[in-house]
C-alpha cells in the first residue's frame, strides 16, 4: 500500500515539474499587483513555485458596512469598518494549455485556479468601536479566476468559504471577492 502511495506521489509531483518552454515566457515566475474592490484595498506578491503552482502574499485593508437594529432600546444605526489583513495564498491553477490553445491570454498569471488562503485580521482600525484590539486568524478554501486586461490590468474574483473559529463564535460563513488590479512588476 505505501509503495502505490509513494510511487503516486512521485507521478504528482514529476507531473507538475515538467516544464513546457512555449508556456513559460507568457507567464510570470513573480508579479507585484495593487488591487481595489468595493471592500477593500490591499497589494499582492505572487510568486511561482511550480509549473502550476504560485504562492499570493497579500496586506490590505478591508472594508466593512453594517446596519445594526436593537429593537429593544430603539437604536437603529449605521457603522463602517476597516480592518488590517494579512494573508498568504496557495494557489493551484488548471487548463492553461487548453486556455491558451484556444487562443486566450495567460499572461500576468490569468487563469482558474482552486486555492488555499490562510491569514490574520486585526480589528484594532474598527471605527465603530471604541479602540477595539485584536484579531482572529481565518482560512479561506476558495475557486477563482484571474483575468489580464491589456498589459498591466487584470480582474480578479475569488468565491469560497472562510473558517474564522474565534470570531463571535460564527465559524463558517461565504467569502466572495472581486476585485481590480494593476500590475506594478
Amino acid at each position: 500500500m505505501s509503495r502505490k502511495i509513494a510511487f503516486l506521489f512521485i507521478l504528482f509531483l514529476t507531473s507538475h515539474l515538467h516544464v513546457n518552454a512555449q508556456e513559460d515566457h507568457m507567464r510570470k515566475i513573480r508579479q507585484l499587483k495593487a488591487n481595489i474592490s468595493l471592500l477593500g484595498i490591499r497589494a499582492n506578491y505572487e510568486l511561482r513555485l511550480l509549473k502550476y503552482s504560485t504562492l499570493n502574499l497579500e496586506a490590505g485593508i478591508d472594508m466593512s458596512v453594517a446596519y445594526s437594529s436593537n429593537s429593544l432600546l430603539g437604536d437603529d444605526y449605521w457603522t463602517f469598518g476597516g480592518f488590517p489583513t494579512f494573508s498568504g495564498e496557495f494557489r493551484q491553477y488548471y487548463g492553461l494549455v487548453r486556455r491558451e490553445e484556444r487562443g486566450k491570454r495567460i499572461d500576468n498569471n490569468a487563469g482558474n485556479y482552486f486555492s488555499l488562503t490562510g491569514g490574520y485580521r486585526t480589528l484594532a482600525w474598527y471605527s465603530g468601536s471604541s479602540g477595539a484590539g485584536g484579531g482572529y486568524g481565518f482560512i479561506i478554501p476558495a475557486w477563482g479566476m484571474q483575468r489580464s486586461w491589456g498589459k498591466r490590468f487584470s480582474f480578479d474574483a475569488r468565491f469560497g468559504l472562510e473558517y474564522a473559529p474565534t470570531f463571535s463564535n460564527q465559524g463558517v460563513m461565504p467569502s466572495i471577492r472581486v476585485g481590480f488590479g494593476y500590475v506594478i512588476l
